[in-house]
């Protein structure tokens, strides 16, 4: 089987940028879906974060105005303050008691302080055996100093975080001392960790805690698992069952900030990491909230995802390349068959002018040959002649006669060369526009004049004027043949009729214009038809045979053709058509 050029490989040339460009937008589109996928994950864990802190002010704002109301109420009851006025802290405890195990129970109130005016503790209900010493909590400071409620959050001595509200307490416009609730905070990191979904740890710094004090907060508030130790921090509060080991890491090093969102892979996890500053009242900052976003289920379905589109596209994309495929190998069949025809209609015109060629030189050959035969009697004449004038030396009288056959047979000789001369003359060509009519009506005068009177010419003129690209000289000379041959054809008395017409081309309906010339004589024989226009064909003895010929040449020349019919009614119709160059005045 004959291989394909390269050119013809319109396959190969085309699938294979296509697969590749395929391929790389699916791979671009890949990459670019995971980066995206990471940004969004990275945005919407910053968005949780700033929605976390939200609830967590929102959290600790709620739990103040309740634990204010409290005190308030607290305030306003005249045996609590009648009791705490005697200095009587066994009847204050009791009486109190019952209400501070309600908000224990139902509010989760995990601290309730009496504290004289000069902040010296009175009573820690929840802790009735320590009392006597002097409270200097930013809060009682500042609830003092402005005679106000304070509320905010603060580091206590034992480790925790914890929501204090310090109330004054008056009694007639006389501040008798102060009375403080305290909420320990890891409740709201529960219910940041229901609501958003996301997971909480809550780390202090390791140089505000005294380590005694530390342990033994650690063994009255029973948060044994809770407080573990990572680098300077301490989780004092979380919402998380395992601490990966990754984060631990981090934390083990200080490997954060608070403008990084980090991501970590453990055990099959994804985890997307976030820190918050944690500051207390004074906006100290304490320690940290740790917020983690598990987005390994999100992670897997949108591998999953991603791993659809790509098999649906490279199925797509399959497709589509089989159907390529098909289609493009009947255009490369087309095109090598098609190849193939030009390079077989090649061959054939190279043999097409090699066979001209021939032709050529064939039609070359007649013509000496026919050159040859009109020479060669006139000149065997002369030469015979001249030996019978050797002869007949002695003889004036016949040798004048014999002299004067040889100057006729050079003079036939001199006019039929110069008949050829003028024939070849005809491929010079200059064309201009030439009014047609006008031409057509010189040369019937001209020919009318040359002819004598006894031949008539009748025209009929196109009813505009046409004005066509032609050489005048050249078409003037073709008529006047046309003429000529229709008036040694018509008998005596007879008429020509000289025509100009629009016309379209035997083949291909091309427009133009037609010139005819007919005559009223006995017509081309069947025979002649198909020789007339050969030079040197003739059927008058006293004709040249190029009449015709020369008509033709002048219609190829102007790129139009010549052709010869007999008419119905007698006599012949020559029609020369020539291409539509035209423009009317």
């Amino acid at each position: 089987m004959r291989q394909g050029h390269k050119s013809d490989r319109v396959r190969a040339r085309i699938l294979l940028p296509f697969t590749f460009v395929i391929l790389s937008v699916i791979t671009a589109f890949v990459v670019a879906a995971f980066v995206h996928e990471d940004r969004d994950h990275e945005r919407d864990l910053s968005e949780r974060v700033a929605a976390v802190e939200r609830l967590f002010r929102q959290g600790l704002e709620k739990d103040a105005f309740m634990m204010q109301a409290a005190l308030a109420a607290l305030s306003r009851d005249n045996g609590i303050k009648q009791d705490f006025l005697q200095g009587n802290r066994d009847a204050l405890l009791r009486r109190v008691w019952p209400i501070f195990d309600e908000l224990r129970q139902s509010n989760r109130i995990t601290h309730l302080y009496f504290t004289g005016p000069n902040r010296v503790n009175f009573l820690r209900v929840h802790q009735p055996n320590r009392h006597g010493d002097v409270i200097d909590r930013i809060t009682t400071l500042r609830a003092a100093e402005v005679q106000e409620a304070a509320r905010g959050i603060e580091l206590g001595p034992l480790g925790t975080f914890t929501l204090r509200v310090v109330v004054p307490w008056y009694k007639d416009s006389q501040l008798i001392g102060f009375l403080e609730l305290g909420k320990e905070i890891n409740h709201i990191t529960e219910d940041v960790h229901g609501i958003l979904g996301v997971d909480l740890l809550v780390l202090v710094y390791e140089k505000f805690l005294n380590p005694h004090l530390w342990e033994k907060g650690r063994q009255m508030l029973g948060h044994q698992d809770d407080w573990e130790h990572f680098g300077t921090t301490l989780v004092v509060g979380r919402a998380m069952e395992v601490i990966p080991k990754a984060l631990i890491k981090i934390l083990d090093q200080q490997e954060y900030s608070y403008e990084k969102v980090l991501r970590i892979v453990e055990a099959g996890r994804n985890l997307y990491i976030a820190f918050l500053p944690l500051t207390d009242i004074s906006g100290r900052e304490v320690g940290n909230f740790i917020v983690v976003q598990d987005v390994t289920g999100l992670r897997a379905g949108f591998h999953n995802s991603m791993a659809m589109i790509a098999t649906v596209s490279i199925f797509v994309g399959g497709i589509v390349f089989v159907i390529f495929y098909i289609v493009l190998g009947k255009v490369e069949r087309g095109y090598r068959h098609q190849r193939e025809i030009e390079l077989q209609l090649a061959q054939v015109n190279t043999e097409h002018h090699k066979i001209v060629q021939v032709e050529k030189l064939s039609a070359m050959g007649l013509m000496v040959g026919e050159i040859a035969h009109q020479l060669n009697n006139p000149l065997a004449g002369v030469v015979n002649m001249a030996q019978l004038a050797e002869r007949e030396i002695e003889d004036p009288e016949r040798m004048k006669e014999l002299l004067a056959e040889i100057a006729s047979a050079g003079k036939d000789c001199h006019a039929f060369v110069r008949r050829m001369l003028d024939f070849t003359k005809l491929s010079s060509f200059e064309h201009k526009p030439t009014d047609m009519n006008h031409l057509i009506e010189e040369t019937v005068s001209l020919f009318e004049e040359s002819a004598g009177r006894d031949t008539r010419v009748i025209i009929e003129p196109a009813p505009d004027t046409p004005i066509l690209d032609v050489d005048p000289v050249l078409i003037r000379h073709a008529l006047f043949n046309l003429l000529s041959n229709a008036a040694q054809a018509n008998p005596p008395g007879a008429t020509i009729s000289v025509q100009l017409s629009e016309g379209e081309r035997s083949e291909g309906h091309q427009p133009g214009w037609c010139l005819s010339v007919a005559d009223q004589g006995p017509g081309i024989p069947a025979d002649d038809l198909d020789k007339i226009f050969t030079p040197f064909f003739t059927t008058r003895s006293e004709g040249t045979g190029l009449g015709l010929p020369v008509v033709q040449h002048v219609a190829m020349l102007h790129e139009g053709d010549i052709s010869a019919v007999n008419c119905i009614d007698g006599g012949a119709l020559f029609a020369l058509w020539l291409p539509d160059t035209r423009n009317f005045t």
